[in-house]
């Protein structure tokens, strides 16, 4: 499944927005609070929705728009899961319009401030499988989480528990494993082992036996929880990865490698879109992409920025240097001169009084 392009139409802080898509590799880089990780939410409430509808043989307009509603409210969580709090906050009666056009077909859908979706169609011709992670990691939290979640209302929402859940799948056949070996070699080796799943504990096994997954570095408990998914066929060539902040908790000295990571991914035919805060890593994935350093592997870059009215707009390139604005180059930029002018203030010699 190739996502091909979205519009939103006054949908949270988007008052109108239309974003084409790379096949391979999607990048988005912006101030907080200027939509990047809602614009990843929305994808997948769309794309997952549309991938249990299949799933299930559901073939039905009205019931499948039931389900984007309600997938809407567990991974957005506005108060009393109203969705109608999704929709640009002006005076009136207004509805928020979302289409995404996939390699296959297109899904939209009409939602009122009252809370009202209207799904005016669903591409059920493909569907893909799509998988978000979210900041947080989920390994060491693994552990009973399911059981937390179906049974009590928690804060959590549901992107992680979906995590959870895909988590727990079985690992793949031999057969079906050799399939996703490319996949799975440069996370073992960033990782230093495999993941095994003992009971109800995840474990990194090496040479030397095994380790508990919360004594893993945070920063490769997330690698670890890819390989897996990827030994259980969640994550797989023509599947969808929505990744918020890969480079949470990461150690910088890993961010090149994973970088190169991302970009291994999506060469064996997964889609990747990431929301990053990060200088280093959105700019070693822009350096590969200038310098034809992943020529198999197209990447585009999207900036978020608010304009006066508060309402989010998106400019693309097909690097960092393409973006205007760019709020990571110009706050490193800011960064430099801040740090110019300590050291000519600390380094001015006194001058020395005549006599």
């Amino acid at each position: 499944m190739i996502v091909k392009r979205l519009e939103l139409h006054k949908f949270s802080v988007f008052e109108k927005a239309e974003i084409d898509f790379s096949p391979g590799i999607n990048v988005f880089i912006g101030a907080n609070g200027t939509g990047k990780t809602h614009l990843l939410k929305l994808l997948y409430c769309l794309l997952k929705t549309v991938e249990n509808a299949k799933r299930d043989g559901s073939t039905d307009q009205k019931l499948i728009g039931g389900m984007l509603r309600e997938k809407l409210a567990r991974v957005f969580r506005p108060d009393d899961l109203n969705t109608g709090r999704l929709v640009w906050r002006v005076g009136g009666r207004i509805s928020a319009r979302a289409r995404v056009d996939t390699a296959s077909g297109s899904t939209a859908f009409t939602l009122s401030n009252l809370g009202n979706l209207n799904l005016e169609e669903a591409c059920l011709l493909e569907s893909g499988s799509a998988l978000f992670v979210p900041s947080r990691e989920a390994l060491s939290i693994y552990e009973g989480f399911l059981q937390a979640y179906e049974k009590r209302e928690l804060a959590f929402d549901e992107t992680l528990y979906d995590l959870c859940v895909a988590l727990s799948g079985s690992l793949l056949r031999e057969t079906f494993a050799q399939e996703v070996s490319a996949l799975a070699k440069p996370l073992e080796e960033m990782l230093g082992g495999q993941i095994v799943l003992k009971g109800n504990r995840f474990y990194r096994r090496t040479g030397d036996g095994l380790l508990e997954a919360h004594l893993l570095a945070e920063g490769l408990r997330k690698v670890a929880s890819l390989l897996h998914l990827v030994q259980n066929g969640s994550l797989s060539p023509g599947g969808v990865l929505l990744w918020d902040e890969p480079e949470a908790n990461l150690n910088p000295k890993l961010v090149a490698r994973f970088a190169g990571l991302i970009q291994e991914i999506a060469a064996q035919g997964v889609q990747v879109f990431l929301a990053t805060h990060d200088f280093l890593l959105s700019q070693e994935l822009s350096l590969a992409a200038e310098y034809s350093q992943a020529a198999n592997v197209s990447m585009r870059f999207f900036a978020l920025s608010l304009t006066k009215a508060g309402a989010a707009q998106v400019a693309a390139g097909d690097n960092l240097v393409d973006l205007e604005p760019n709020p990571i180059l110009d706050e490193f930029a800011a960064h430099y001169d801040r740090e110019q002018r300590l050291f000519a203030g600390s380094h001015a010699a006194p001058r020395k009084a005549r006599p």
